[in-house]
């Protein structure tokens, strides 16, 4: 099953620095040199792989890492070798370790480059949205339903730029299911844009009614 990580660090000066930034590449290498003697079939480059690293907009201290896996277990070995566990410590002096959380979405691969001529991917987009809506697990196939039909609304809007979206798989708790949606956008105020556009009340009036609570933040690209 392709999964997508999804993993937040906290800068440990309060914003990210160019020498954090190089730490972090230099620790990606080890992981590229990995990934090609022990998971030969995930692609070669790092974009196939879906690997970089996001700054948020909303508070820059906050970075988000991604990469593309073939399963969670697969993740886990990467996690649990000893090249990952010899890098990994070292980024304690730009990032505060201990407030790194991580979890996977469940069969995508989020940050593939679209095929279609003229659209622009999530990797290439210069800002994306990440929202995270919880929603009760026993309304999931319900909401499933009502997205496919409104779906369309938003990513007409968003055009060029691609709405990708993916279940959470770990779960917090087991009442509640955590929907992710993604969006490229070419500004965050673009984005903003979206609230005051026609469709977005038809939009708005189907999923509203599902959500239990919300989180949306921005993040640019810087890796």
């Amino acid at each position: 099953m392709a999964v997508t990580e999804l993993a937040w660090l906290t800068a440990a000066s309060g914003v990210l620095t160019n020498e954090a930034k190089e730490a972090t590449n230099q620790a990606l290498i080890v992981q590229d040199e990995w990934t090609a003697l022990n998971a030969p079939d995930l692609p070669k480059d790092r974009d196939g792989r879906g690997v970089a690293l996001f700054q948020q907009v909303e508070d820059p201290a906050i970075c988000l890492l991604t990469a593309h896996w073939d399963s969670v277990a697969q993740h886990g070995v990467w996690l649990e070798s000893p090249e990952n566990k010899k890098v990994f410590p070292g980024l304690g002096d730009y990032y505060e370790l201990e407030k790194t959380s991580l979890f996977h979405l469940e069969n995508i691969w989020l940050f593939n480059s679209s095929r279609v001529p003229g659209e622009i991917s999530l990797l290439e987009s210069p800002v994306i949205s990440v929202r995270k809506t919880t929603i009760l697990a026993e309304k999931r196939q319900e909401f499933e339903k009502q997205w496919e039909e409104v779906k369309g609304l938003l990513e007409d809007f968003a055009k060029p730029y691609l709405v990708k979206f993916a279940w959470r798989i770990e779960k917090t708790d087991p009442g509640l299911e955590e929907f992710v949606l993604t969006c490229g956008w070419p500004s965050v105020e673009r984005h903003q844009e979206w609230a005051k556009d026609t469709s977005f009340e038809k939009y708005a009036s189907v999923l509203l009614p599902f959500r239990q609570s919300q989180d949306v933040k921005h993040y640019q690209r810087v890796l």
